[in-house]
């Protein structure tokens, strides 16, 4: 496959993930509003919230993989609560344990210059995991591997350890073809930094307080997750 069919066959599955995340704005807004608690929720205010609600959002946007895996071109609905709960666990747990590498040459960089526990919120963890070039640059490689991983746990049906076998995950990305992985998760990070810069703009007006979190941040979340569950079908092909 060469370069201008990967760009064509790329084009197609955005396409596709629009069309998809774009039929149903009501479960758009409503993972909007349980992400906005949760988000609230990391403050030392509302900690209780974000336990008990925190990894919903995530166990939502599993959710969308396990259902496009199943072959579902429609939004899942919210129910099954403890369900989301438990997965969306478990995919920040991943998260967690694939960003160790970062997470000690962050530490190791700001020794001494921690903060406590009550200065800490989303934006101090953001600027702390990317706070140099070459934790972006672990980032980027990191979530090379992750997403597959990720992916493939919801081909599983959450087993946790799935999203470790590097062997299967090496795999699956043998199968979709390296170079054309390689022009989907670039254009992943794409999609997110587009999701930033209209962020940023619609903050500056007034309307972007509730726009941003309500509908834009969770819109591209959605349409992030059924790209990335497309690219992992084309492992099955």
């Amino acid at each position: 496959m060469d370069f201008e069919e990967m760009i064509m066959d790329s084009e197609k599955m955005i396409l596709s993930s629009v069309k998809y995340s774009s039929e149903n704005w009501i479960k758009i807004i409503v993972l909007g509003f349980i992400s906005l608690i949760a988000l609230i929720g990391i403050s030392n205010i509302f900690v209780s919230f974000f336990l008990v609600i925190g990894f919903i959002p995530a166990g939502y946007l599993f959710r969308i993989l396990k259902t496009s895996f199943q072959g579902s071109n429609e939004l899942p609905i919210f129910n099954e609560w403890m369900e989301m709960f438990i997965d969306g666990f478990k995919v920040v747990l991943v998260i967690i344990i694939y960003a160790i590498p970062i997470i000690i040459i962050a530490l190791i960089s700001n020794i001494g210059q921690l903060p406590t526990i009550s200065e800490i919120s989303a934006l101090y963890l953001w600027g702390f995991l990317t706070g140099s070039n070459l934790q972006i640059v672990l980032f980027f490689i990191i979530g090379f591997m992750e997403l597959i991983g990720i992916a493939n746990m919801a081909l599983y049906d959450g087993e946790l350890q799935a999203a470790f076998n590097f062997s299967e995950i090496r795999q699956r990305i043998s199968k979709i073809n390296w170079r054309r992985y390689l022009v989907f998760y670039i254009l992943i990070w794409i999609i997110g930094i587009i999701t930033v810069f209209i962020s940023s703009i619609t903050l500056t007006l007034l309307v972007g307080i509730f726009i941003v979190p309500l509908i834009i941040g969770p819109y591209f979340l959605v349409l992030g997750t059924r790209f990335l569950a497309l690219i992992f079908a084309a492992s099955e092909s």
